[in-house]
């Protein structure tokens, strides 16, 4: 064989190679992408109109309650794979209500809601949002589902865990009870004063998405 005819099958040879190698790479870049796209998070925003967040307190011994609502300011769920993975709740403080009073009594009602938006609970003027921010989301039985997440009421942060029930596409309520002195929610004078309410306070949250 003469050199120049070796000279070419070697050049073939590397040319084949480096073709092979370059396609070889092609296929694992766009594995890759694919795999990426497919566990792409997708953003669920919810519907501010037919979500909603109900309170409810107990006084003392359960010596009487009040309840009320607390609107959503906006808020997102994320999903990836079609399953819930997290997400992130805004509520507006100030828009607290009071439910149970009748509305033939205004006075009260004012009195209470007024009240409730002062230093001595939540503080609405210097506080006026509240954040639960979904972390964690676990399976359990059936329709129902772990969510552990971070709860920012008064600028003050607490791990939270509740469970939750799917009760249709992208539709969820939860109730959970938090004891309202680890986010600072109480009186300022003596401890009698402060545990005048008790120090749960439940939460019944309902979160539907567009």
């Amino acid at each position: 064989m003469s050199k120049g005819i070796a000279y070419f099958l070697v050049v073939l040879t590397f040319v084949l190679n480096e073709e092979k190698v370059s396609h070889d790479s092609r296929i694992d870049i766009a594995d890759t992408f694919h795999s990426t796209f497919a566990c792409k998070s997708d953003t669920v925003e919810i519907d501010l109109i037919k979500s909603k967040i109900l309170w409810k307190g107990t006084k003392m011994m359960g010596m009487g309650k009040h309840e009320g609502e607390i609107a959503i300011q906006k808020g997102f769920l994320l999903y990836q794979n079609d399953e819930l993975i997290g997400g992130e709740i805004t509520v507006d403080m100030k828009s607290i209500t009071v439910t149970d009073i009748p509305a033939s009594d205004p006075i009260p009602i004012r009195n209470l809601t007024n009240h409730l938006k002062s230093s001595d609970f939540f503080d609405v003027d210097k506080y006026p949002l509240s954040h639960l921010n979904i972390r964690k989301v676990q399976k359990s039985q059936g329709n129902k589902l772990l969510v552990t997440g971070s709860l920012t009421i008064k600028g003050i942060s607490n791990k939270v865990s509740f469970g939750v029930e799917n009760v249709g596409r992208n539709h969820f309520i939860a109730n959970l009870q938090i004891d309202r002195f680890e986010w600072d929610i109480a009186y300022k004078g003596s401890w009698v004063d402060r545990t005048l309410v008790d120090r749960e306070i439940e939460l019944k949250v309902e979160i539907v998405c567009k």
